[in-house]
């Protein structure tokens, strides 16, 4: 299944009394897990990030699509609002990332150095408003805080994102990026499936609709 998740919300199993998506899911479907039945995220959002999340609920089912995230025949799109608009209208990024655990960031390079990733995403500019600029993004790399650590080096820090440099204000446990759509194989028949995820019904959100 598909859910969108929430903004302010974890994917995974949380500290003892803290709801998550799959803790709430489990008790949802109480009753049906039995045997090969499960509850398990196939990937992650970002706990103040929004959108589809896909869920498997089968043994298989969850092996076959880590199969396909693992070799990227996953498509991911996203919707981010940013506070800055980019050096260009669209384009491809591509970036070397080092995960900080104790700082729990992501560090951006411009050429490779040690222990770094290598991450790609392409982008395009949808609609500028109030100096806000709505983009569509296709991540090409899935990696720790990717997007929001490489618009923020390029001087386009996602809207809310306080810890790569906003000063736009959003909720609290929220900013202003969307999981808008996946696309993978249907895990039993191979058909190609496109599921999408609307966006927050939140003042920024509705700035562009």
């Amino acid at each position: 299944m598909v859910v969108n998740k929430p903004q302010g919300l974890m994917v995974e199993e949380a500290a003892r009394g803290q709801l998550s998506v799959v803790r709430f899911l489990k008790k949802e479907f109480a009753l049906e897990l039995r045997g090969n039945n499960i509850i398990q995220n196939v990937h992650r959002l970002d706990k103040p990030v929004s959108g589809a999340l896909l869920i498997a609920k089968k043994r298989m089912v969850l092996k076959m699509l880590n199969e396909q995230f693992a070799t990227r025949e996953v498509g991911k799109s996203y919707l981010a609002i940013v506070s800055m608009p980019p050096p260009q209208a669209a384009g491809e990024l591509k970036h070397w990332l080092i995960k900080d655990d104790e700082a729990k960031r992501a560090h951006i390079h411009d050429a490779r150095t040690q222990l770094s990733v290598e991450v790609k995403l392409k982008y395009k500019t949808l609609k500028e408003v109030n100096g806000k600029t709505l983009i569509e993004i296709e991540l090409l790399t899935g990696k720790y805080h990717q997007i929001r650590a490489q618009f923020a080096h390029i001087g386009s820090p996602i809207v809310g994102d306080e810890k790569y440099g906003s000063k736009d204000i959003y909720t609290a446990d929220a900013l202003a990026l969307h999981a808008a759509s996946l696309t993978f194989k249907h895990p039993i028949d191979g058909h190609t499936m496109t599921v999408t995820a609307p966006t927050p019904d939140d003042a920024w959100w509705n700035l562009f609709k």
